[in-house]
């Protein structure tokens, strides 16, 4: 009779990032045999064979690695998920939109891989994260934060994007929030008329000193006379997966300096 830990799928695909990292913070990275493309967290993810980038997989390398689960993205692979089902394959697809979603991700994973206890353990850490970031916001006003997700031309982002959800969460008021998309393009004027009181800067391929806020035309700006520019790393908040809940905390410093001075959040 064969045990539960053999019914395990073994070989495992994943064609995302975000999907890569749920599988390695599930202690399944030995089993991950193929990732996408720039699933370069944690380190071994590295040595995986690639099989393209997430909006254009490539069917044929992912069926050649003879897997026997692809973890996928919802809506965005729906037309790959369909081609690797007729090829057999068994497939489990998450999308989340927000953080309760991104837990709901981790648990849907979890049960697929044969991963349950430690799934359960991941979930209960990063609610206590959500926890400890919802007790900060209970007496303090929400901050207006300006996001910029690129500098030239420059991207804010509306309130279709779960990193929405995340400023919302850390404490903050989107001052894009009214967009009724995930990113939005950002001129001079309505700049200013946003008035931020904290501008968050995505680091990737530039750092927070080439920020498009730092330009001296701004010089005049609040945000600027106060010192309210900060950059996280792109990764926390651009990839929906564990390391969501650290981009969560991150902000959530930035927006409760009194409470870090204080020792109430590290």
């Amino acid at each position: 009779m064969s045990s539960v830990l053999d019914k395990r799928p073994q070989r495992i695909v994943s064609l995302s990032p975000a999907n890569t990292e749920i599988l390695f913070a599930l202690g399944a990275g030995e089993r991950v045999v193929g990732v996408s493309s720039y699933s370069d967290y944690p380190e071994q993810a590295k040595t995986k064979p690639s099989i393209g980038p997430y909006n254009a997989p490539d069917l044929e390398k992912i069926i050649a690695l003879e897997p026997d689960l692809v973890v996928a993205i919802g809506g965005l692979q729906a037309q790959y998920i369909k081609s690797l089902e007729k090829a057999g394959i068994m497939v489990v697809s998450v999308d989340p939109q927000n953080m309760e979603e991104i837990l709901t991700a981790i648990d849907i994973i979890s049960e697929a891989i044969g991963e349950q206890q430690r799934g359960a353990i991941l979930h209960a850490e990063l609610v206590k994260k959500l926890n400890q970031v919802r007790q900060l916001n209970v007496n303090d006003t929400p901050k207006k934060v300006f996001l910029e997700v690129w500098d030239a031309p420059l991207l804010t982002v509306g309130n279709k994007s779960f990193i929405n959800d995340i400023i919302t969460r850390a404490g903050g008021a989107n001052v894009a929030s009214d967009k009724n998309v995930d990113y939005t393009p950002c001129d001079l004027e309505a700049l200013y008329a946003y008035d931020p009181e904290v501008y968050i800067v995505i680091s990737h391929s530039h750092s927070a000193d080439k920020a498009f806020i730092k330009k001296t035309y701004f010089s005049d700006m609040a945000v600027i006379k106060n010192q309210q520019i900060f950059a996280i790393n792109d990764d926390l908040l651009t990839r929906p997966g564990p390391r969501s809940f650290d981009g969560l905390v991150r902000l959530a410093q930035i927006l409760h300096p009194k409470a870090v001075k204080n020792g109430a959040m590290k």
